[in-house]
């Protein structure tokens, strides 16, 4: 990670990070869920900046709709403890869900319609899943 790159981390954990993962935290049902970053992984300043909106605004809605009633609201307070978000160098994007940690593996400066999940991707993942 070059100096452009910790920059751009450093602007987004002092400014996007906290009122993001507030957010969040009230999409699931006010579960005090935790988010951490592999930042070795984050190589390019345009990985960092699809942190905020390509990645946790599309969570956080998909979130929302999981924990629309009490079922839902409880398999994410009890099954989600941690994101945990890692970019890659190759194409497209895994999701995995073990041991409260949901890991979400995406090349972040790739293509919005194949590297990242998109809106409801999440919500498809974690209905299966919790």
């Amino acid at each position: 990670m070059g100096l452009a790159e910790r920059k751009e981390l450093a602007t987004f954990k002092e400014e996007s990070l906290g009122p993001k993962l507030a957010e969040l935290r009230e999409a699931a049902a006010g579960a005090q869920l935790q988010f951490t970053l592999d930042e070795a992984s984050f190589t390019s300043v345009g990985a960092i900046q699809m942190l905020s909106n390509g990645v946790l605004d599309r969570l956080i809605d998909d979130l929302k709709a999981v924990c629309v009633d009490t079922i839902g609201k409880e398999a994410v307070r009890d099954g989600i403890q941690t994101v945990h978000v890692v970019h890659k160098e190759e194409a497209g994007y895994t999701l995995d869900l073990t041991g409260g940690t949901l890991t979400v593996r995406a090349k972040l400066d790739g293509s919005l319609g194949s590297d990242l999940p998109g809106y409801g991707d999440y919500k498809r993942f974690l209905l299966r899943t919790l």
